[in-house]
């Protein structure tokens, strides 16, 4: 196919902001007094473990990313590890000193690896004995219900303070996502925003996919977000 020069189509550069992983981009909807807590408890220094639990895509990696960039701590003071990622990589990365602030994000992931559980049995031990710093965890079950082999780690996060993570209402995921399109340098209506909730059933992870493959859609047609582009661009009935 020629493109001609008055064709509005564009390649669009692989380019874009991130605004994941921000408290300014990040819609609390009825988790305001959990963010308050765990704010407090970083800037306290509180020596407590915060267990913090929700389904999938309720935005708790956005959440802890963006509490690990909020920081004041010194980089070397701060360990932040999404588990799910790491996995595939060596136990020995939980072999650390123990720093002021740890944030684990979905430990549930190593339910069933014996040598990641108990490198991470390890590091809860380590920074119990150390009686200094803020241990954040984050999981998609309450911690009675962590599948791990060990009961005893199942103890240790049982010990701290269970906070559950609320998904976003659907007017919450809406706002959430005409925030994130802002952010981004376009306007999203309240009606493509509305739409996209509800195919997409609230899951904000899924939500924010869709909104990198409509940022770039946009850009190389050069058209408005409209309901009409969104299901062209989807595929979507």
């Amino acid at each position: 196919m020629i493109i001609k020069p008055h064709d509005p189509y564009q390649e669009a550069l692989d380019f874009k902001i991130d605004e994941k992983g921000y408290l300014a981009s990040f819609v609390p909807g009825s988790n305001g007094s959990l963010i308050h807590i765990l704010q407090q408890a970083m800037a306290q220094g509180q020596h407590e473990l915060y267990y913090v639990f929700g389904p999938h895509g309720c935005g708790k990696t956005h959440l802890m990313t963006a509490l690990f960039r909020a920081s004041a701590l010194a980089p070397s003071q701060v360990f932040f590890l999404d588990l799910t990622l790491a996995k595939a990589l060596s136990p020995l990365l939980l072999g650390l000193d123990v720093p002021k602030l740890i944030i684990l994000d979905n430990v549930d992931a190593l339910s069933g690896d014996s040598q990641w559980e108990l490198a991470l049995f390890g590091l809860f031990n380590r920074w119990v004995d150390s009686r200094q710093g803020l241990f954040i965890a984050t999981a998609t079950c309450s911690p009675d219900r962590l599948p791990f082999a060990m009961p005893d780690l199942i103890t240790r996060f049982e010990n701290g303070v269970s906070c559950p993570l609320e998904p976003l209402s659907e007017e919450d995921c809406q706002q959430a996502l005409m925030l994130k399109a802002q952010l981004r340098g376009f306007k999203m209506s309240p009606r493509v925003a509305a739409y996209l909730v509800r195919h997409l059933n609230r899951d904000m992870r899924k939500l924010s996919a869709t909104l990198d493959v409509l940022d770039k859609a946009t850009l190389e047609a050069q058209h408005e977000l409209t309901v009409p582009f969104v299901k062209k661009i989807l595929e979507l009935n």
